[in-house]
């Protein structure tokens, strides 16, 4: 409920710097961009990080790739969406006596995102939002021939889940019409993706834990991001109010 008070907060003080702004600068800025994103992730469970026989890879690789379109009021507040196509899981080293099996899950998945972008006269920015998933395929690969592979993972997750975002990042190149930025992001599902608590991706007949798994699991990642932003029109406001959008050539 915190979170979703502080989004809301943040929120709302883009929207009046919006209003402010808005005030003073009658240009709008319409931009499309191509962005790709890579780092880890992690699937934080409770109960499955308190298993002495499973130790989490907090490197596991995560990755993103699409499209955005944002309108910006002026030279700083601009607001808009993205669609990026995302993979992303968790890598468990499990031990069982003398044994070891090293599985891998891998989550595929389309993400909508919209977001407000604060960016300073320094090119510097700061951004917030909400990220929908749509998860449209779960994998898992075992190096131990005694693990079970499930074919069926997707009927045992949520697929379907909502995660705060925050971002900040510089242009490193720009001119009038492009931008290139260099930036992170980091997203947090308040979604438990496992509702099942029957289920448990440990157990998997090479080990069976002793305990029921109760615990929420819930997707983080932290990617650094590459985008191509390119402004291709404009809104003008004339002084006797009437505006017009205009392209560039």
């Amino acid at each position: 409920m915190k979170k979703y008070f502080l989004f809301l907060l943040l929120s709302v003080f883009f929207i009046n710097s919006a209003i402010s702004q808005r005030k003073t600068q009658n240009i709008k800025w319409f931009s499309i961009a191509a962005k790709a994103g890579i780092g880890n992730s992690i699937l934080f469970n409770k109960d499955i990080s308190a298993d002495k026989n499973v130790n989490l890879n907090y490197l596991t690789l995560s990755q993103s790739y699409g499209g955005r379109f944002t309108f910006t009021f002026g030279d700083n507040l601009g607001f808009g969406t993205e669609i990026l196509f995302s993979s992303f899981g968790q890598k468990y080293d499990i031990k069982n006596n003398n044994d070891t099996n090293l599985k891998n899950l891998k989550f595929k998945s389309i993400d909508f995102i919209p977001f407000f972008r604060y960016t300073g006269n320094n090119s510097a920015y700061v951004e917030i939002g909400a990220k929908f998933s749509s998860v449209n395929s779960i994998a898992e690969t075992n190096s131990n021939s005694l693990a079970v592979v499930r074919n069926n993972l997707i009927n045992s997750y949520e697929t379907k889940f909502t995660s705060p975002v925050f971002g900040f990042g510089i242009a490193i190149y720009k001119t009038d019409r492009i931008d290139i930025n260099l930036g992170a992001r980091f997203a947090y599902s308040l979604t438990d993706i496992s509702p099942d608590k029957t289920f448990n991706i440990v157990d998997d007949n090479f080990y069976t834990p002793d305990y029921q798994e109760n615990a929420t699991s819930n997707p983080f990642s932290a990617q650094a991001i590459f985008e191509v932003n390119y402004f291709f029109a404009f809104w003008g406001d004339a002084s006797c109010g009437r505006g017009r959008l205009m392209l560039f050539n």
